[in-house]
């Protein structure tokens, strides 16, 4: 942990009353990763892989969507924010998409206070460049249906 001495005080005192001692070989297992650069040369590699696999999202995502869907292009991380029309229903997309073999988490789960309901949630990290164009073609079949039909809101 990199923060000030005060909290990290605090922090050990909060893991002392929630366990007596981290697993010898859990400890281990963290300075061996730790040790020797492995951990900042893996940090590049899956930057680069991620970077590649939100760039054949986006990619996707211009050419199959519908125009009235927009998104943000995140510059880190592993999930794609996108917004749906007002009067679509996220998670009424989410059970036609299923249908289809693909899924994404509807954004209404986020907002603390409620509202939302027209986002979704798209993780690229996990998943091939291929398997994101299929999905993502499958995904923008689905929404050009429901905002043709006026389904999911």
């Amino acid at each position: 942990m990199i923060a000030p001495l005060e909290v990290i005080r605090k922090f050990v005192m909060t893991k002392q009353a929630a366990d007596l001692h981290t697993s010898s070989i859990n400890q281990q297992v963290a300075y061996e990763v730790a040790k020797g650069g492995f951990l900042d040369e893996h940090v590049k590699v899956i930057r680069a892989t991620y970077k590649e696999r939100r760039d054949v999202m986006v990619e996707m995502m211009e050419e199959m969507f519908p125009s009235e869907v927009n998104w943000i292009k995140p510059q880190g991380g592993m999930f794609l924010w996108g917004v749906l029309p007002e009067n679509v229903d996220a998670a009424e997309v989410l059970e036609a998409a299923v249908e289809r073999k693909v899924a994404f988490v509807p954004g209404g789960a986020f907002y603390p206070n409620g509202g939302g309901a027209n986002t979704m949630r798209l993780n690229f990290s996990y998943s091939s460049p291929d398997t994101i164009r299929e999905g993502i073609t499958r995904l923008g079949v689905t929404l050009k249906e429901a905002l043709k039909s006026g389904k999911g809101g």
